[in-house]
């Protein structure tokens, strides 16, 4: 807005005398006119740029002109492209890894494949479609719903004799009492008859709501209805529900939300597919007020304990076997808001993980209204207070004396910062690439002065003449740190260089460095040794940018038959991701070998990396192998990590490092066999990994 004419904001106008006001008038008016007069004069200058445009490409100079013009117009095109190009193939990996990449996307996806690759390269605008969404734009979940809601679905096997009651509880406490109604009604329309719906309503004082109330109850004998004497807020409303339950299991329903008419029966044949579960969650969207859109589904990983500590993904829907829940004393009050969260990390202490199962489908359906925070997070602001306190009693009776922050960009989404075991432990850092000695001189000075409360000693496995005291030649004499250098064999293969470097480690903690870094965020060694001395973790990586600015190396995603991809890779680095999944602590299968740490002893214990594998799935698979043991491989992106040569880059594809044929892909297939479904994806989610809708299946 452009600020008044001088004159009109020098008092209030109801405080002016009538001279005055013409006089601010009469300033207002030449103003203006000025302003009028300058419009006129650029509208008289644009016409006349037009008219000797005009005439300049009308001119037999110009169109001769034309015959240089052009081929220097395609070069400048040609160099273009050729770099966006070149860019592609280093991140590829190489020729024969964009080829491999090339055809197998050819396969899936046809002719469409090359009119979006010919896009791509030439700089113009990528159409919104992908294979299999039609005239809809790939991110398009209200078309995607309907889509597949038309298709048909195979026939529901017989209600089976002995199956679980399930409890279904709404607290109310003043509800619109249409929506109520319409959550009710989502309850009545299920296909299976294995639920009782117990609604306890909080001492509104509605007559309304009492009079429905009790009239639902007379006339359904599978529903029951207490009405509190004095409010109590939600944790001791729901308690008053599950007074009322006599199910084997209890379903958590907000009181203007909705259940999906498949909601009990998917629930049902999960407790029977897995006799121990004590938790079971589902998939989520959000619709409107008046329910006719669908938007923000939210398509979750398996359960997933260290995201689970970022944001409450086992709601909505939420199930939990009764038993378990009376054992630990229902809600717990004092913490609303995130009473529900506090709730599944109570039960969650006394299941073990495969006693929690995710179902791929959403079955609930958030109502986006003002004052939820399926709206906005910032309508209930006490719910992430209280869902920190909540975090931190659990570490604490865990035996996990760690710290619950804020994730700084998504203050409703935590972070746990966990202790170091003691000051000045000393990590060892394997460097395994070949780089000129000034170059790698840097890398050192870099990593030592930016490591925070932690020694750190380097072992360099490189090819070429350098000498120890060159490499830290940047770091003054009296802080130089341990440094010893093996003379590796050009091309030796990166596990090759890892087994030879080891053993000369000294450190508790051992770090992999296989990237030319060139930027490191304050006490990044330190953050990542924090996490990686907790028993239950494996390896951990930081987030890792590129020049472009862009995310690149990270946590592995196996999304495909054959093909593994890195989170978010080519999203912005300051991009929150799929779901604030960007910025959470997570855990993978496995992780980068950009960089990662390891406590030492760990590493030892697997034994040698295998040659089987090419260069840094030998990483991958050491990672694997700690999965399999049930340990955590974990990503920490408040750690962040940027280099500038695109040779650094990650594949588009990790696996592609396998070649298209041959024996390491037969030895991996051998070894690990077909990694879909990944727990850290979802199925409903594309193939290629970048969490945009499943069009395809």
């Amino acid at each position: 807005m452009s600020p008044l004419p001088p004159g009109l904001d020098e008092q209030p106008l109801h405080d002016a005398t009538r001279d005055e006001l013409i006089e601010r008038l009469q300033r207002a008016e030449a103003s203006l006119a000025r302003a009028q007069a300058r419009s006129d004069d650029l509208a008289a200058r644009l016409e006349e740029a037009e008219k000797l445009i005009t005439a300049i490409t009308n001119s037999t100079t110009w169109r001769l002109s034309g015959l240089v013009r052009a081929p220097i117009l395609r070069a400048r095109n040609f160099r273009h492209t050729w770099a966006r190009i070149a860019y592609q193939v280093a991140c590829n990996g190489g020729w024969h890894a964009t080829l491999m990449e090339s055809a197998s996307e050819l396969r899936r996806h046809r002719l469409q494949y090359l009119g979006r690759l010919w896009r791509r390269f030439s700089g113009q605008p990528m159409p919104e479609s992908v294979p299999g969404s039609g005239k809809h734009a790939a991110h398009d979940y209200h078309a995607w719903r309907a889509m597949r809601n038309s298709r048909p679905t195979a026939a529901r096997p017989p209600q089976a004799e002995g199956a679980p009651l399930i409890s279904i509880l709404i607290p109310t406490y003043r509800p619109p009492l249409d929506l109520l109604q319409q959550a009710v009604q989502s309850v009545m329309a299920q296909d299976r008859d294995q639920w009782e719906l117990c609604i306890a309503d909080d001492a509104s004082g509605d007559p309304a709501l009492e009079t429905y109330l009790r009239e639902l109850a007379g006339q359904h004998p599978r529903v029951k209805v207490t009405f509190r004497e004095r409010n109590g807020h939600i944790s001791a409303c729901t308690n008053s529900a599950l007074g009322l339950a006599s199910g084997d299991f209890i379903l958590l329903l907000d009181q203007d939300d909705l259940l999906t008419p498949d909601a009990v029966s998917e629930v049902v044949a999960c407790i029977q597919a897995h006799p121990g579960v004590g938790i079971i969650y589902s998939d989520e969207d959000r619709i409107n007020e008046d329910g006719s859109v669908h938007t923000s589904a939210y398509f979750k990983p398996d359960f997933n304990y260290d995201l689970f500590l970022g944001q409450n993904m086992v709601s909505h829907l939420g199930v939990f076997r009764r038993d378990l829940i009376n054992d630990i004393g229902g809600f717990r009050e004092g913490l609303e808001g995130s009473q529900d969260y506090d709730l599944a990390l109570r039960a969650m202490e006394r299941l073990r993980p495969e006693q929690i199962r995710h179902i791929p489908r959403v079955l609930y359906h958030w109502r986006a209204i003002k004052g939820s925070t399926a709206l906005d997070h910032s309508e209930k602001s006490y719910a992430s207070t209280a869902g920190r306190q909540a975090i931190a009693d659990h570490l604490n009776r865990t035996g996990q004396h760690a710290e619950v922050l804020p994730v700084p960009e998504l203050p409703f989404l935590n972070r746990v910062r966990y202790p170091l075991p003691a000051p000045n432990l000393r990590v060892s850092m394997l460097l395994v690439m070949d780089a000129p000695a000034e170059r790698l001189a840097g890398l050192i000075a870099s990593m030592w002065q930016s490591r925070g409360d932690v020694d750190l000693e380097f072992i360099v496995c490189m090819s070429g003449k350098v000498t120890p005291e060159q490499l830290v030649a940047a770091i003054p004499r009296e802080e130089q740190p341990r440094i010893e250098l093996i003379h590796a064999q050009p091309g030796l293969a990166l596990s090759e260089r890892i087994n030879a470097a080891l053993p000369l480690t000294q450190g508790l903690f051992v770090g992999i460095c296989s990237v030319m870094f060139d930027r490191f965020s304050p006490a990044w060694l330190e953050e990542l040794v924090r996490l990686a001395a907790q028993e239950r973790v494996g390896f951990v990586a930081p987030r890792v940018h590129n020049g472009k600015d862009l995310m690149d190396h990270g946590g592995v995603l196996f999304t495909d038959q054959g093909r593994a991809v890195y989170l978010h890779k080519g999203k912005p680095r300051n991009s929150h991701g799929y779901a604030g999944r960007g910025a959470l602590q997570q855990s993978f299968r496995a992780l980068s070998a950009a960089l990662l740490v390891v406590r030492r002893q760990l590493l030892v214990d697997l034994g040698p990396l295998t040659p089987d594998f090419p260069g840094g799935l030998s990483v991958v698979d050491k990672c694997l192998e700690l999965d399999r043991r049930g340990l955590a491989n974990v990503w920490l992106p408040c750690v962040d990590l940027a280099f500038d040569d695109p040779h650094g880059s990650g594949r588009v594809n990790v696996l592609s490092e396998l070649g298209w044929i041959g024996a390491p892909r037969r030895r991996w297939a051998r070894k690990w066999g077909n990694a879909v479904p990944d727990p850290a994806y979802n199925p409903n989610l594309s193939r290629t990994g970048d969490f945009s809708l499943n069009w395809q299946d």
